[in-house]
């Protein structure tokens, strides 16, 4: 599948809007991961990042298929830094008009889509700091070969400058199980 399309179908089995650009990374990491995508990702900040990600959810926007609106300190109901901010994706009716088009053509890979983001949704509520400590255990255990103990996971962690603690490690294990085989 593209990863237009993707971005499209993920956002629509969330519901037809998903909070939070590392969300929608991370998802999607999970979807290449799951083979229904392929794109390449790279350590960063938030667990593995990918720049094409961020640039067809842009063109996504661009072509008025999503909608972003920006929550800030200003907009919350609750107590936030002055310089926080949380984006919110959401399908616009001519997204909505081309995911039909996706279900038809790609009903398969729309289904596989579903299946992931309701099972994120079931175990972590599409949190997307779970989700990224998910992402960042996944690409650690990942490259190894062999089994890993919490302090092995957390001392790689650190050479990508990821701090994890042992409490998020376990959440992210426990999705990573209801996701993948994972032990």
């Amino acid at each position: 599948m593209i990863i237009f399309d993707a971005i499209l179908a993920t956002i629509r089995a969330a519901g037809g809007s998903i909070t939070g650009r590392t969300a929608i990374q991370k998802l999607m990491y999970f979807e290449n991961v799951s083979k229904i995508v392929d794109i390449k990702y790279r350590p960063h900040y938030y667990g593995p990042y990918s720049a094409e990600v961020a640039g067809a959810i842009q063109e996504l926007i661009d072509l008025d298929f999503l909608k972003e609106e920006i929550e800030t300190a200003e907009t919350t109901g609750f107590p936030v830094p002055d310089d926080w901010k949380r984006y919110r994706y959401t399908l616009t009716s001519d997204g909505n008009k081309v995911i039909e088009h996706i279900n038809q053509e790609s009903a398969a890979e729309t289904k596989k889509i579903s299946n992931l983001v309701s099972t994120c949704q079931k175990t972590v509520n599409l949190d997307a700091n779970m989700l990224s400590c998910a992402a960042k255990v996944y690409y650690i255990i990942s490259s190894q070969s062999k089994p890993m103990t919490v302090d092995e996971v957390q001392k790689t962690a650190e050479s990508f400058g990821w701090n994890l603690s042992e409490e998020q490690i376990n959440g992210a294990v426990d999705l990573l199980k209801q996701l993948y085989s994972v032990k």
